[in-house]
Parts: structure tokens; sequence; C-alpha cells
């Protein structure tokens, strides 16, 4: 049980302290224990402990400061009056000028101001001030309202009306269950009586209270029905929630038990991927899931999802026999470029949603490798990925593989029928690629299908629900299909929710160097600096495929294509042009003590927008050498024009 200290700063309303104490008590007794102390009571040298301490007055803040250690657990005590008190109050005759007494003239202002604020304005209510009495003032009010100070109200005031003690303001009973965490079922009930029979300006706040609290007895027995265990976090990894199966799981009575960082290890807990490996709690194996939630660019906290890991490990090898898994994670993706660093922090982002995404990029790009990372980031990476490319089938047969069709229903159907694609990844996620090449016809039936998320088998009646997240892929502009009316508006917008454009690789040249130590292997090595700058001046049409396939035929030929050489993307210029241009370079670098080198003349030759690879460019300067234009000499000196080479650029 916890304990809170009442601090007064003497006893002498004992009636008051008494009904306060019990205030407190109507809502949380059995949980909490209550002292009264009193501070003109202590010896200067006490200190106090308890779990919370409640302050009755502001002036004696200073006081409990020195008394506490942790101010944090201080809480200042708030009073509104009991809702009886309205029935009396509405029943005084409109236009009468009320006085309000309390023990202070700051006290009665506060109820004054709690009365209009809750809409009582039918009357004139003015507090007391004792200090102003022999004024005169209040001679002319006939009439006063007190919170159970009757001895206060001035003797010449003929009605008095007293509508009881204060009881202790709502905010305050909020805070202290909060600071407690005793955030459980009869607390909460009492609460809520509490809320009914308190006047409070803050009814938004008291609504919101009550909406929040049955949101939350909502999803906790939605969540308690699970199979899994499900923990909400902060971003430091305190819990917020836990289910009844995450409190058995960590053998914790409730969620403030929970210490994630005793059970899972540290470099486990902060992966930005899904471990496939399982975590040990309390000697048990567990299927382990983290999502991040997001505010805006900021992580507000996680959510965990812990599974039986043998039953995880169960429904994950149903899906590998049917075929229908997802291999790639983020891990897999090998980049070193800003552009696809920003694009898989953007999808990481993405994965822990579960709208649809689109992903743009040319052939070869790696959309499907990015799909099936997403799909293993998200809750569906134990259910199914299935990868439809929508341009190697007919409408006919694209309809009946993605909604499955009845016995009969064609010639050449089966005559037991078939599930459909949908049906199959139930639960889990569907890529379908080249979603551009789809008619007009197919576009129509898969709106349907999107939005309802429902379809019918070919032949078939029966609506049949599905529940699948839907991933597309395209190397088409979909934005202008649709201003050419290929490509309708209405599910374009439904599929490009959360849109990803991957960059074709001539826009990420800093990928090439990794992507050629993975596909190389040992080969790596072997490459030279003059074939490192071809591959650097190559376009790449084909993408991250084509410099995979180059480094195929690189591993069994050890070299590459000759069409990296003489193809269009990377064609030198003529040979007379490119030695007068090499030449003039060279004249212009050279003084007496030094010319310039090779890095130098290919930097300089490539802000002319002439490529040329260090091979080739050792093969020009030996044939300007031969013919007497320049000499070569080795370290700084680097190549010089001669008075030959110089004479010749005069003619030129």
């Amino acid at each position: 049980m916890k304990n809170a200290i009442i601090l007064y700063q003497n006893d002498e309303n004992q009636e008051v302290i008494d009904f306060l104490k019990k205030s407190f008590e109507e809502v949380f007794d059995q949980y909490i224990t209550f002292t009264n102390v009193f501070l003109n009571r202590l010896d200067s040298r006490a200190a106090l402990a308890a779990d919370a301490y409640l302050v009755w007055e502001s002036g004696i803040l200073q006081e409990v400061k020195d008394l506490v250690e942790d101010f944090s657990k201080v809480i200042m005590v708030t009073r509104s009056p009991a809702r009886e008190s309205l029935n009396l109050i509405s029943a005084i005759p409109a236009g009468t000028n009320v006085l309000l007494v309390n023990d202070s003239y700051e006290t009665a202002l506060e109820t004054v101001h709690a009365f209009y604020e809750i809409g009582v304005s039918h009357i004139n209510l003015i507090p007391y001030d004792s200090a102003l009495t022999r004024t005169g003032i209040y001679d002319q009010i006939t009439v006063a309202v007190t919170p159970s100070e009757p001895h206060l109200v001035p003797p010449h005031i003929r009605q008095v009306i007293d509508i009881g003690y204060r009881k202790v303001g709502f905010d305050t009973m909020f805070k202290l269950m909060q600071l407690l965490d005793l955030d459980v079922g009869i607390i909460n009930r009492n609460l809520q009586r509490h809320i009914y029979s308190v006047v409070e300006p803050n009814e938004g706040f008291h609504s919101n209270y009550i909406y929040g609290y049955l949101k939350s007895e909502m999803l906790s027995r939605v969540v308690d029905a699970s199979e899994n265990g499900m923990l909400l976090t902060d971003a430091a990894y305190q819990p917020v929630y836990a289910n009844r199966l995450a409190l058995k799981i960590f053998r914790a009575d409730n969620k403030s038990q929970i210490r994630i960082a005793g059970h899972i290890p540290e470099e486990v807990l902060n992966a930005q991927d899904h471990s496939e490996e399982p975590v040990i709690i309390e000697g048990e194996a567990y299927g382990y899931e983290k999502n991040p939630i997001r505010l805006m660019d900021d992580v507000a906290g996680y959510y965990f999802i812990l599974q039986d890991y043998a039953k995880a490990k169960a429904q994950s090898r149903s899906a590998r026999q049917a075929g229908f898994t997802a291999k790639y994670t983020f891990k897999d993706i090998l980049c070193k470029s800003p552009e696809m660093s920003q694009l898989i922090d953007t999808a990481r982002q993405i994965a822990a949603a579960d709208d649809t995404v689109m992903i743009c990029g040319e052939s070869g790009t790696g959309k499907e490798l990015l799909a099936q990372s997403i799909h293993n980031a998200s809750s569906r990476r134990n259910a199914p990925f299935i990868a439809i490319n929508c341009a190697a089938l007919p409408d006919s047969l694209l309809e009946s593989e993605l909604f499955g069709y009845e016995p009969g229903s064609f010639t050449g159907a089966s005559s037991r029928g078939r599930k459909g694609l949908f049906e199959l990844a139930m639960h889990g996620t569907v890529l379908l690629d080249e979603i551009g090449e789809i008619s007009p016809k197919f576009q129509a039936s898969f709106l349907r299908a999107l939005q309802e998320r429902q379809i019918i088998r070919v032949g078939g009646k029966e609506l049949i629900d599905i529940d699948v997240r839907f991933i597309t892929a395209t190397n088409r502009d979909l934005r202008q299909q649709v201003k050419d009316g290929a490509f309708r508006s209405d599910l374009f917008f439904r599929l490009n929710v959360f849109p990803l454009s991957i960059p074709p690789l001539r826009r990420r040249k800093a990928d090439i160097d990794v992507l050629l130590k993975n596909f190389l292997r040992q080969d790596y090595r072997s490459i030279t600096s003059e074939e490192f700058a071809l591959l650097d001046q190559y376009a790449w049409p084909g993408n991250v495929r084509e410099l995979e396939n180059v480094c195929t035929f690189y591993r069994t030929m050890h070299r590459f294509p000759d069409y990296l050489f003489s193809g269009t993307e990377a064609a030198p210029p003529k040979k007379e042009a490119i030695h007068l241009e090499v030449l003039r370079l060279i004249g212009e670098n050279t003084r007496l003590s030094h010319g310039i080198g090779r890095t130098n003349l290919i930097y300089q030759l490539r802000n002319r927008n002439r490529q040329i690879s260090d091979h080739q460019l050792r093969l020009l300067l030996e044939e300007l050498r031969q013919q007497g234009l320049v000499t070569i000499r080795p370290g700084r000196c680097g190549a010089q024009i001669t008075e030959r080479g110089t004479a010749l650029l005069r003619n030129s």
C-alpha cells in the first residue's frame, strides 16, 4: 500500500481536516494510507518520508521544500464546491447581490470564479474580505453563501445559505493517481463518481478523462484477448501499458514492475531491424517484435509484441512451405549514399503503419527488395508475402489468380475451385509489381477490392473479407498516365498513400563501391583504378541488376564486358580531338618545376564533359610522348609540354 502525507500549517479547523481526509479515502481506499501532518508541531530537524505529499496552502511551500527530499512528489491541493450547492444557489432570485464568505478573501474569490465559469450568472456573487467590513460596503447585502463557514458571515446578514465544505478538486485526485501509478478499475470508478459530485469549470478535462478511460477499457479487452504479449512503452522504454499475457511473460503484477532492459539485450533492444532470434524472458523463448510510434518525425514510444517462439516458427514454416515468404530485410539493402539512406529511414517508418505503399523506380533498382524489407519490418512479418507481376498475366487470368474462382466458372477451371492470392495472403502483404500495366477493366475491379477489403471469386456470389496490406511497384510515371486517361485517378490516390521513389544508380554513384564488394567478394581486390574510373563513368541504364550481371561476368572472365568501354553511355571522343584537349591542358599547367598528373588531368577533363578512364589516359600520354609533344616524369613533375607540343597547339 502507498502512503501519502497531507500537510497543514496547524490543526485549528479539525472538522475541515477530517472532511478532506475522508474525501481522499473515498477515492483511494485500500490503496493509499493518508496521514495528517501539522508543520507547527514538527521538530526543526524533521524529515518526511512518503510516496506523495499533499499541500493545502501555497504559503507553506517553502517550509515543505526543506522537509521533502523529492519535490516532484508534492501536489498542490485544489478544492471545488459540492454539486448539491447548485440547487441552493439556483433558488436565489435573479439579480440578487450575494456575499460569498470563506476562510479568506482568496478562497472566496476562487469559489466565485468556479461558480461563474460553470454558468452561474443570474446573481451577483461578491467575495467577502473581512478587512473591508468596517467600511460599510457590505451593509446593503442581505444574502450570503458560505461553504460551512457561517461563523465568519457578518451578523447583519439575514439569509445565510450553507453549501457545505468544498471538496478536493478532480485534478488533484487525478494527479495523485498518476503519480502513484494507480490506474486501476476501482479507483477509476471512484474518480468518475467524484467528477459528478463537484462543481468545476474544467468540464472538458472531465470528459477527456472519461472518454480516455472508455477507449482504454475497450482496447484493453481487445488486446487482452490476443494470443500475444503486448507492451506499450514511452521513448525511454518505460512501460505505459501491458496486456494480461505480457504481465504473465514478465511475471509482473503490474506494468511498473516490468524492466525491459533487464530481459532484452541492449543491442537487440536498440536495433532498427527485427531479430529472427528469440529473446529469453524468465527462462522462456519468445519471438520478439518492436515497432516505433511516431509523433511527426520524433519517436514518442514503442509497442512490443511477444509470441511463443515455437508457435511463431511454425507459422513462418507454414508460409515458407507455400512459397509465400519475404527473405530480404533492410539490412540486405547495401548503400552508403545519402539518397538511399534517407529512403530506407523513411521506409522503416512506413513499415510500422499499415497503409498502402507505392514504390516507383526504374527497372533493376530493387523495388521488390524494398517491398520485402517493409513487410519484414511490419507487424505482418510472420504472415505470407506474395508478389505478383501484373504485366505477365492477361486480364482474365489475373482476375482469377488474385480473386480465385468457383468450380466450373470457366473452361479449364478446377472442379474444386481455387482460392485467390488475396485470400492466401490473409493477414500478410501483397506486392503488385508493374501495377501501371493493368487494364482499365481490372483497375475498376481492384479499386472495389481495395476500398471494401472484400472480393468475389470469379463465377461466385459470396463476398469474402480480406485482410492484407498492399504494396505496389512501377517503373512508369503513373501521374502522367492519370493525365493521359490511361490510369484511374481514384485508384492512383488510393494506392499513393505512402509514395517511395528509388533513385537510379547513376544518381547515387556512392553506392557502386559497396555493391561491388558484395557482388565480387574476393575478386573485388583485383579491380584496377582505371576500371573503377570506368565503372564510375558509366550511366548504368540497367541499375543494380546490370551491375550485378557485370560482376557475374567479371568473376568468370576476370574482366569487364567490352560494351562498358564502347557503349554510348561512355563513348570516348574522337582520337584527334582528345589528343589536342589533353595537350592543351598539359600546356596550361606546365611550369618550370612541374607539370600535371593523371588524376588532375582526368578531373579537369571531366569538368569539360570529356569522359576518359585512367587506362585510356595512360595510352594517350604515351602516344604524345612518343611524338615528342610531352615529357613524362615521375612524382610531382608529371606531364609537361615540349616546344614541339607548344608549336603544334599554336598552329592547330
